[in-house]
């Protein structure tokens, strides 16, 4: 659906002054925009630009052409459009893709490649760093119990765009997530262990190793944080 109605097109003055007696023609159209209608240089342009005012939808913004020219335009859309005196015309709410403007110029057709807006930035995350978020390191926990350990990380870098980024831990554990990365940092989602029980008094104590991973994609280059390594601290019941 149109955001804005479409640009309404005003008569052309030539034509009108056509229809007249030559008497009124010379007062219906001023000198000097006949003298514009044929003094226009002819440097025609056509962009597909990002709207302004609506994210996520696109304008076909024509300049340059001869005043009241015929457009027709080619792409995921096609239609026909005349620019205004000023030789310009914006088609509002087009649909993303390539076009092309064709106008008549002296019997031969000229073809105008319109071109698009530059890609929004890839995603260039430079540091990943992950930390313990519970139980404490001093904290003291029943160590003939499951224990569970919760992780939290984040990502640094520049650009926007959707990030997949992986937890592992020693146990063997692996989780693969998608975060949509703003800049310049961003938090990711938690990620939890559980850590075995001790069965005697006399075996190491529990600990669990985990890592924030993110891989190659998009053509940047993968990051990984340092081991992050949780010890737990034993306590038995008395």
């Amino acid at each position: 659906m149109n955001r804005h109605g479409r640009y309404a097109l005003l008569t052309p003055l030539l034509a009108s002054a056509l229809a007249m007696p030559p008497a009124m023609a010379a007062q219906a159209a001023p000198a000097d925009e006949l003298g514009v209608a044929l003094a226009a240089p002819f440097n025609p342009s056509c962009k597909l630009v990002k709207a302004p005012d609506a994210p996520g939808e696109f304008d076909l913004v024509l300049a340059g052409f001869k005043p009241r020219q015929e457009v027709r335009i080619s792409g995921p859309e096609k239609f026909t459009r005349q620019v205004n005196k000023q030789g310009s015309f914006t088609e509002q709410d087009v649909k993303k893709g390539t076009y092309t403007a064709t106008v008549q110029v002296k019997k031969k057709k000229v073809s105008v490649p319109c071109t698009k807006p530059p890609r929004s930035p890839a995603v260039d995350i430079t540091e990943a760093s992950a930390n313990l978020v519970s139980p404490g390191r001093s904290q003291s926990v029943d160590c003939r119990r499951r224990q569970r350990a919760t992780f939290g990380g984040t990502l640094t870098g520049k650009g926007t765009g959707s990030v997949k980024y992986v937890w592992t831990s020693s146990d063997g554990k692996r989780a693969e997530r998608t975060l949509n990365f703003t800049g310049p940092t961003a938090t990711v989602e938690q990620f939890s262990v559980t850590i075995p029980a001790r069965e005697k008094r006399s075996d190491p104590r529990p600990r669990v190793t985990v890592q924030l991973r993110v891989p190659k994609q998009q053509g940047q280059e993968g990051v990984s944080s340092s081991n992050v390594t949780l010890v737990l601290k034993c306590r038995f019941p008395s």
